[in-house]
């Protein structure tokens, strides 16, 4: 559409007359109309206004593992837990997920009761990337699920877990490069979200279902009506993720378990070992070495095979140390000879299983029994502050000190009136006494 205008026109504007439209409002109108007649036109419009042809926030794919996304959830159901002695838990879990995007097949999930974390993300990788039979006859579970292997680049969103050093460096070790949304497009990973939300789904047609928000639950009493056990909730995830890659896909027509097997023959097999996998993205940090071993959370870690390095310490540098937040009775240390972790205990010799939040705990008890208030730490520091306050003279007392030193060396006018002394006489030299002779009788 293009704007025309009288050219006898004036252009002075007059009452009643409109005044001539600029080159920018013009241009303005001409990007509506495009917009308006986009087919898209009920979508974002941000690659149109950037001047793309693309569709926003579409991640496309021609093969298996060449694109996959990773995610987190909330479960939308219950579960219970009778802890022995305890009482009952009772409560939802953390989902993560990781999908391909060109056959739509779920790789791999991990269940947990800790917020997304690193922890999680190693979890989900291990089974992602790793044959999955054990796993599965550990369960009960005899059906197939053949989708494993390493993505050659992971779609994440920007939560902390991502953006971690040791998840950096866990896709560095197996050649995976991550890709981060772009600004303003935060919908890109569309393709996980979907199947997260068709998964909770699945599990709130169930007991204990929560709903996806206070108004659809609707007073429905979730935690009395929860049956569920932990281990029951991740058999169902898993049965529910198994007929996901069966299932037809309604638009398409494709399911997820054909599209792998047809086109998963070239993809090379890496045969990747679950614990290593574990250890690659679990969290970490870089410890010297001293005569007592590798210290981390106020520990002493220590292995024999720790004392055959310790006359070399200086010269090997930091150590990279791992550790499981699930047990941290033992550490996983990187051995600068073989290049592989080892496993080292604590020196105190307690090896029994100890999570990291039950450690933390633990010491923060401990110290809230000797903490102080307020008052009392700074009681002490205002005594020494007055004994040396009160041992330094201040700048007036200094100052009078000096003016009393010259007042005390001038010159005073009674000196100059005092009378002259007299003369002293001139002392006379003194005489020889002569001795009186003594005789002798």
């Amino acid at each position: 559409m293009r704007l025309s205008w009288p050219k006898s026109a004036p252009v002075a504007r007059r009452p009643g007359w409109l005044r001539p439209p600029t080159a920018l409002s013009t241009a303005a109108f001409r990007r509506c109309s495009a917009l308006k007649k986009s087919p898209r036109s009920g979508r974002r419009t941000r690659s149109i206004c950037c001047g793309s042809n693309r569709d926003p926030g579409y991640i496309r794919a021609s093969k298996p593992l060449e694109v996959c996304q990773i995610d987190h959830t909330p479960t939308d159901i219950q579960f219970v837990e009778v802890v022995e002695g305890e009482g009952v838990f009772v409560g939802r879990a953390y989902l993560t997920l990781v999908a391909d995007v060109a056959t739509r097949s779920i790789l791999g999930f991990c269940l947990t009761l800790e917020k997304p974390s690193a922890l999680s993300v190693a979890l989900c990788h291990a089974q992602a990337m790793c044959p999955k039979e054990d796993w599965l006859a550990a369960r009960g579970i005899e059906d197939r699920w053949p989708m494993f292997g390493r993505p050659r680049q992971l779609v994440t969103d920007s939560a902390k877990e991502f953006k971690g050093r040791a998840f950096q460096r866990g896709c560095e070790d197996y050649g995976i490069r991550i890709r981060y949304p772009d600004r303003g497009r935060v919908h890109e990973g569309g393709v996980v979200e979907r199947l997260l939300g068709k998964l909770n789904a699945v599990l709130a047609m169930h007991p204990g279902s929560t709903g996806r928000s206070v108004a659809d639950r609707d007073g429905y009493p979730a935690e009395r009506r929860a049956r569920l056990s932990f281990a029951d909730l991740e058999r169902c995830v898993a049965l529910a993720v198994i007929d996901h890659n069966l299932q037809q896909n309604a638009k398409t027509l494709k399911a997820p378990a054909v599209e792998w097997a047809q086109h998963s023959q070239d993809l090379p097999r890496f045969e990747d070992d679950p614990a290593r996998v574990v250890l690659a993205f679990l969290p970490g940090a870089e410890r010297r070495l001293s005569p007592q071993g590798v210290s981390l959370f106020a520990l002493d870690y220590y292995s024999p095979w720790l004392g055959g390095l310790v006359p070399r310490r200086d010269r090997l540098g930091r150590l990279e140390v791992r550790y499981d937040p699930r047990d941290i009775s033992h550490v996983y240390v990187r051995d600068p000879e073989t290049r592989e972790f080892r496993s080292v205990g604590r020196r105190d010799g307690r090896l029994a299983p100890t999570t990291l939040w039950e450690h933390e705990g633990d010491r923060a008890r401990r110290r809230a029994v000797n903490a102080r208030s307020d008052t009392e730490k700074v009681k002490f520091q205002r005594r020494i502050a007055e004994i040396v306050g009160g041992s330094k003279p201040s700048k007036v007392e200094l100052r009078d000190a000096v003016r009393r030193t010259l007042a005390a060396e001038a010159g005073k006018p009674y000196e100059a009136m005092r009378p002259s002394a007299p003369a002293s006489p001139a002392e006379c030299s003194v005489r020889e006494k002569r001795g009186l002779p003594v005789e002798d009788w």
